[in-house]
């Protein structure tokens, strides 16, 4: 995980991105191969928010 990630993940949910959403962009744009799985997006969301020091209890997270 980058800085430059974290921020990309923080970006679509603020953008009202689904965890499964997230997983599907993260697909498409890093290669990587969660076949959209939520519970890869949540992770990303939970470990961009730790990166960037926010909870990822507060918005944009939850």
């Amino acid at each position: 995980m980058t800085s430059d990630i974290a921020r990309q993940v923080r970006q679509w949910r603020a953008d009202d991105y689904t965890w499964r959403a997230i997983a599907a962009a993260a697909d498409q744009a890093w290669g990587s191969e969660s076949r959209g799985n939520q519970l890869f997006g949540r992770d990303l969301c939970l470990e961009s928010a730790r990166m960037l020091g926010e909870d990822p209890e507060a918005d944009p997270w939850n």
